[in-house]
């Protein structure tokens, strides 16, 4: 994965650390099995190590995503209320979107790909088209293409007009704190089903994602959510 990110020119890299990766090593000895993975990525990535050497590592998903303004991630599945891209439509959609803010690019581990919590934090999935008789590729061949795709766009906007920022989308760490407070606001309220309180969250999310709010927008909704939560908190 990392040789073919920097085939294409990326450099940053982040990385959510599996619970596997606390134990022994498989091969036994001294260590971590996190040490030993690192250890044999970098000698596979070659001349690429150096964005292993700076990749950041993290313990969930949502940390990983905190400063990003616009996520997609990868999968073969239809998500509902989410829209759908294939590689090309998502080139473009990060050339336009990465002039305002940064963007992030999510893809699953190789053998079960992203999980529905996962695809939650996402505003948008990309699907590789592939033909019925063989739909399976490996990650490192899935990020090829994505990352083809992204920098063939990158190439096509510099070469035109640089499109002019806008105001600062919503922060991914900023709509979390959101959705966080708003969670415990609503079922304090009781407008949660106790039972299964995300399946509303889940529609209020992909409403506001829809909306694409600004970074102060998203910061005057969690400022109104404390508010309220005063309220309640005083009577």
């Amino acid at each position: 994965m990392a040789r073919v990110m920097k085939n294409f020119g990326f450099a940053r890299l982040a990385v959510v650390v599996p619970p596997a990766w606390s134990g022994p090593p498989r091969g036994g000895g001294p260590g971590t099995a996190r040490a030993e993975v690192l250890s044999r990525a970098r000698r596979t990535a070659r001349k690429a190590s150096d964005l292993l050497e700076t990749a950041e590592l993290h313990d969930d998903l949502r940390s990983a995503l905190g400063p990003a303004t616009w996520v997609c991630g990868t999968t073969s599945r239809a998500v509902e209320g989410r829209p759908r891209l294939d590689p090309r439509a998502l080139g473009a959609e990060v050339a336009r979107r990465s002039a305002a803010g940064e963007v992030a690019i999510v893809f699953g581990e190789e053998r079960r790909g992203l999980s529905d919590a996962e695809l939650s934090l996402c505003q948008a999935i990309c699907t590789i088209p592939t033909t019925e008789a063989y739909d399976s590729m490996n990650l490192a061949q899935a990020v090829a293409v994505v990352t083809y795709e992204i920098a063939e766009a990158a190439r096509s906007a510099e070469a035109g007009e640089a499109p002019r920022p806008g105001a600062e989308p919503a922060r991914h760490a900023t709509l979390e704190a959101l959705w966080e407070r708003a969670g415990v606001l609503l079922s304090a309220a009781g407008f949660l089903n106790p039972q299964n309180p995300e399946l509303i969250l889940a529609e209020l999310r992909r409403a506001v994602a829809r909306a694409e709010p600004t970074q102060r927008e998203a910061e005057l909704l969690v400022a109104a959510v404390r508010a309220l939560e005063r309220l309640v908190g005083g009577r």
